[in-house]
């Protein structure tokens, strides 16, 4: 009975291979499964707890993805090891359109730093960069009110200016290591905290000299007069923070920089499947209701096309990559 279990078994393994493989090298099944896209439920997997911006966006967007090609895209939220977790999941799925990622900066920023990931770029290919987010720089230090009096103070070799981040190799963190290096102030110090709460208390506190940081995150610290807002990091100037100069019309162009969010799909995901979902991706953020909650929190739509959002991953690993190895960062 037991050797019949088995043979049973090896045939029932045998059938699905072969099934498999007929359908892999059938082009009429093939060409079926791009036309028929999608025909089931698609599944976003966002490597971050509910809640969160980025989360936001990818609902947001799924949302009416779900509207325009008629399946739901449903949100998987896996959080975990600095988004490591998820994007593992989403690299090891199968390439058939059915498992998307959205990723934001900490993507591009991680193979820098570890030395060792479960997955490379090669084994996720790009769809569309979904969005870009204007972050502000803040301060509470007596007497700064621009960015011209916080380099002052933090050019004094004796008292040692100090910025704070959400953690080593988080986005604050480069942006603040760029700063002091475009602004010469060499003994500024970097405070890395375990979460942006213990951040922006000591930063309130004026425990630490500046921090970079969402402008939804810091917009009621501002507005009630406890920060003062330096700079924003976006070309131009936002809506919600008129005042307060681009970090280009502060004399930094070099620091023209954006918090971001893109969507990915597993390597060999057919070329016609991610084509039609970024043409999507382009549809849903025309969407004026859509682009309205995107402005309320300083985002703006992108909908690159997936090799312009290739270029741009590539430019923002090399960036920060440099500022990584420089710094001598790891976090394996």
């Amino acid at each position: 009975m037991s050797r019949l279990i088995r043979t049973s078994r090896r045939t029932h393994i045998l059938a699905v291979l072969v099934t498999a493989l007929t359908l892999a090298t059938s082009p009429n099944a093939f060409a079926d499964a791009v036309k028929n896209y999608p025909d089931r439920p698609v599944r976003v997997v966002v490597p971050y707890p509910a809640g969160g911006n980025t989360d936001i966006i990818a609902r947001e967007v799924a949302k009416r993805m779900s509207a325009k090609l008629g399946q739901n895209f449903i949100i998987d939220n896996k959080p975990g090891a600095n988004s490591i977790i998820g994007t593992e999941a989403v690299a090891k799925a199968a390439p058939d359109g059915y498992t998307l990622l959205v990723v934001i900066g900490a993507y591009a920023n991680n193979f820098s730093l570890y030395k060792k990931l479960p997955y490379s770029r090669a084994d996720l290919t790009p769809i569309s960069q979904l969005t870009r987010t204007s972050l502000v720089m803040v301060s509470a230090k007596p007497g700064v009110t621009g960015i011209k009096q916080l380099v002052a103070a933090g050019s004094d070799k004796n008292a040692p200016l100090s910025f704070a981040s959400s953690g080593v190799g988080s986005a604050a963190h480069l942006l603040g290591e760029r700063f002091a290096r475009s602004a010469g102030m060499s003994s500024t110090q970097h405070i890395a905290y375990k979460g942006s709460a213990e951040a922006v208390s000591d930063l309130l506190a004026g425990r630490v000299g500046y921090m970079f940081d969402a402008i939804s995150a810091m917009g009621p610290h501002i507005k009630s007069g406890k920060l003062a807002a330096l700079a924003v990091t976006g070309e131009n100037r936002s809506p919600l923070l008129p005042d307060a100069p681009s970090m280009r019309e502060a004399g930094y162009p070099d620091m023209v920089a954006y918090a971001w969010a893109g969507l990915l799909a597993p390597a060999n995901t057919p070329k016609p499947i991610v084509d039609r979902l970024a043409s999507t991706v382009a549809e849903v953020l025309k969407d004026p209701e859509l682009v309205s909650k995107l402005a309320s929190i300083s985002t703006d739509p992108v909908a690159s096309k997936p090799a312009d959002f290739d270029k741009f991953l590539s430019s923002e690993s090399d960036v920060n990559g440099k500022i990584i190895k420089d710094l001598n960062i790891s976090l394996d």
